[in-house]
């Protein structure tokens, strides 16, 4: 008996119920308001997950003798089908365990799978949705029961205790973290929106959480991060098993707390409170923030968002943002740099000077190239332009040519694109090859200045222009006719003057 007692006590999934139980002044009761009997055992979840349905059935009758240091116990009652291998009953009626019930000091995982599959058949003993407080089921016989729950596998360890039946719910939801972006692929300027959803449970073991709070690094590549909403999802907890969301608006509409967003879990914000929401709850967390030009050019924009239990570990989820950039260089119609082109993009703003900008504004549906900002090129033709969504097309117009040469009549497209490495400002020495276009290899004819890297001009647009040419004129009288008209006059002259002479001889 002392061998079947000890198995029982370290049992998953059962209790041996024995005695009187203490309930707990602030505790749920089943039956609600029942008063414990003297001669009556209680089972005590002292973990019970708020909106989790919690069951007990009684397997066995018990008479109990004694107390836990100096007791004894006998078990009587029906065998049920399924369970004939992990116990037998002598010719007395008594029930004990078999070897098969055993697994070294544990229960056999046999035995486990065994209760878990008769209690689903089973007419639960008692049955109640706990409200997050202390759970005592009351007023019970004394009984070897198999307690289960809707949270996690179903089942639940039990440590069974003289006088009382003490629950310990090992099955608590796991907390859990996801970070999302409505928009990866991004331009500097853009405002993107955040989205941290998180999985929570309403104990770490036996120890109540009372408070979540959430934090974002906030990295210095992002700027004006305010709060859009906070929510709070219980599953199955609305009218007729809907979901039901409460909204925290504590936070909305303000800047992002540095110290986080902490929301209370309990009535009173202390371990001492009742759960507030049901177990297993999902907050979600909107938030919104404009891109800088502190972002990296072509490379990973990392932020992690994380949450933190009053008890237990953190757990946090990382999201990555991108933005990359382009150019173009100007040259003749023999591929030689040409300095002194400005041209316009539609739809972009940027800052920047001598043909290195950055984009703080982007509206491809903005077709009115006056709101665009000019851009110039340096003294070797080159324009690059940063902080671009990649895979758009740009239009492109030059709006001033270079001295001597026709300004374009038609737009030019202009593709960003990726390149495999990240694209950083820095000094540069710029080659061109026989023809003016940039090169990789060393040449004699190079540009050196602070500047992006020359792979954004590579890849990309080289614009010609051509020279001016002189234009056909319909002329006027000139000078040339009075040269021509004076001439003949003297002429004249003298051929009259040498007629006279012979004349008068």
């Amino acid at each position: 008996m002392k061998k079947f007692s000890k198995i029982l006590s370290v049992a998953l999934l059962v209790a041996l119920v024995l005695s009187l139980g203490i309930t707990n002044a602030f505790a749920q009761t089943v039956p609600e308001g029942a008063t414990a009997a003297a001669d009556k055992a209680t089972i005590t979840i002292s973990n019970a997950a708020k909106g989790e349905t919690y069951s007990i059935y009684k397997l066995f009758s018990a008479t109990v003798a004694g107390n836990e240091e100096n007791g004894s116990i006998a078990y009587t009652g029906t065998i049920p089908e399924g369970l004939g291998t992990y116990f037998s009953k002598d010719t007395a009626g008594n029930i004990t365990a078999t070897a098969a019930a055993v697994s070294g000091d544990s229960m056999s995982d046999g035995l486990k799978a065994a209760l878990k599959t008769w209690a689903a058949s089973a007419a639960a003993t008692a049955t109640a949705v706990s409200d997050g407080s202390v759970l005592n089921f009351v007023n019970l016989d004394y009984g070897y029961y198999v307690v289960t729950t809707t949270q996690g596998e179903q089942a639940i360890t039990v440590d069974s205790t003289f006088p009382n039946a003490n629950i310990v719910d090992k099955n608590t939801t796991n907390i859990t973290a996801v970070k999302s972006v409505d928009d990866k692929d991004v331009y500097i300027g853009q405002t993107v929106t955040y989205t941290g959803t998180f999985d929570t449970t309403n104990y770490n073991g036996e120890t109540k959480i009372y408070q979540y709070t959430i934090t974002d690094t906030l990295p210095d590549f992002l700027t004006d991060v305010k709060v859009v909403s906070v929510s709070i999802v219980e599953k199955g907890a609305g009218e007729s098993g809907a979901d039901k969301t409460t909204s925290i608006d504590t936070y909305n509409g303000k800047a992002f707390p540095a110290a986080g967003i902490v929301l209370s879990w309990t009535t009173d914000g202390t371990i001492n409170g009742n759960s507030l929401y049901k177990n297993g709850a999902q907050i979600i967390v909107q938030y919104s923030a404009k891109v800088t030009d502190k972002a990296k050019i072509n490379a990973a924009n990392v932020n992690k968002i994380t949450i933190t239990p009053s008890s237990g570990e953190s757990k946090n989820s990382e999201e990555e943002i991108w933005t990359y950039g382009t150019g173009l260089q100007k040259v003749d119609e023999n591929k030689k740099p040409l300095a002194g082109a400005k041209f316009k993009v539609t739809g972009l703003t940027a800052t920047g000077s001598n043909g290195d900008y950055i984009c703080t504004a982007y509206d491809p549906t903005n077709i009115d190239i006056d709101h665009s900002t000019e851009l110039e090129c340096d003294a070797q033709g080159q324009l690059m332009i940063v902080g671009l969504p990649s895979d758009v097309t740009l239009t492109v117009t030059e709006t001033e040519a270079p001295d001597g040469y026709n300004k374009l009549l038609n737009t030019e497209s202009l593709t960003v694109q990726k390149l495999s490495h990240e694209v950083k400002k820095e000094s540069r020495t710029i080659y061109y090859d026989a023809n003016g276009k940039v090169t990789s290899n060393e040449t004699e004819t190079s540009y050196t200045k602070e500047t992006y890297d020359p792979d954004l001009l590579v890849l990309n647009l080289q614009v010609i222009n051509q020279k001016g040419t002189q234009l056909p004129s319909t002329g006027g009288i000139g000078t040339t006719i009075f040269y021509v008209v004076g001439g003949v006059l003297v002429l004249a002259a003298i051929i009259l003057l040498v007629t006279k002479k012979r004349m008068s001889e």
